[in-house]
């Protein structure tokens, strides 16, 4: 499996009249033919521009540290990946459907 390009693609500063300046760091995630934009948004006020880099990468490592901790349960080992691949789920090109999958967790 290929490594993930993951690049600061940009950062926007906006005043929030209930919570006062706010910045937004969007980092663009690309691998292969996939790519998709994850914003992360801070408070202005709790960093200054040089810090503001440095802290938005950390919020991204936490989400991505946590979906891995809540997809943990869906990990297949070596042996159930190779005997799910064998299994013949879809007799007569009959396809799955994504709510199905989502049920079974």
């Amino acid at each position: 499996m290929s490594d993930f390009n993951i690049v600061l693609a940009r950062i926007e500063a906006f005043e929030d009249g209930v919570q006062g300046k706010q910045v937004c760091a969007v980092f663009q995630i690309e691998r292969g033919p996939i790519g998709f934009n994850i914003p992360i948004y801070l408070h202005g006020r709790d960093f200054d521009e040089a810090e503001v880099v440095r802290a938005a990468k950390n919020s991204l490592f936490r989400i991505f540290a946590k979906l891995a901790n809540q997809s943990k349960i869906w990990e297949l080992s070596p042996d159930e990946l190779e005997r799910l691949s064998k299994m013949n789920v879809r007799p007569g090109g009959k396809t799955i459907e994504a709510s199905t999958i989502e049920s079974r967790g």
